[in-house]
């Protein structure tokens, strides 16, 4: 009976110890999503006009597609942000949701080249729109922002130096976009990585 006793005691303590044990597993960290599209990427931009929530181009001044550079890099102060590089201008992708096939993300609203941007509904990952969109399987980045029509014609004009010819050139500008009927620029940026 006392062998038996031990025996028994002997078996709980292992099988504490075993389950013990594997409570102590190192919990492993979770893939940062954004090492997948980190890199260099060929492609191109098209601007359009917004009119009645509707793209629409005159391949004259919009809708012709710019072929560009973009570089992917993380956001060193920001673990849930990457940085675009897009041809020397620099903006920030932020508030990052991974899914099953790549990630989302939104523009932070920023001002580069005088002209105040947001971000504008480009790509869904599942069900769910973003501004920005990386697939996995295909290597695309797709990426919308938008500008208001008083800066698009601010930046048009900002290399004028004539007082009436910039007054001429914005007094166009106003007609042209009045006539369209145009809300806002849309910049739909479509890429590959290389």
């Amino acid at each position: 009976m006392k062998r038996s006793l031990l025996f028994a005691m002997g078996a709980l303590l292992g099988g504490a110890l075993l389950f013990t044990s594997c409570g102590k597993d190192e919990k492993t960290e979770d893939p940062d999503v954004r090492d997948n599209a980190v890199g260099n990427f060929n492609g191109t931009m098209t601007t359009y006009w917004l009119v009645d929530g509707e793209f629409e181009a005159d391949e004259e001044t919009f809708g012709k597609p710019e072929s560009i550079n973009l570089t992917v890099s993380k956001d060193g102060t920001n673990s849930n942000a990457i940085k675009l590089d897009v041809d020397g201008d620099v903006f920030y992708g932020s508030k990052i949701e991974a899914a099953s096939n790549g990630f989302g993300f939104d523009i932070e609203s920023q001002t580069f080249d005088g002209m105040t941007i947001k971000g504008y509904n480009a790509g869904t990952v599942g069900t769910t729109k973003y501004n920005g969109v990386y697939l996995d399987d295909s290597k695309e980045l797709v990426v919308g922002f938008q500008t208001s029509i008083k800066d698009v014609i601010k930046n048009a004009t900002a290399d004028i130096d004539d007082e009436d010819e910039k007054e001429a050139t914005e007094a166009l500008l106003n007609a042209a976009f009045a006539a369209a009927g145009a809300e806002a620029v849309v910049f739909i940026i479509e890429t590959n990585k290389r």
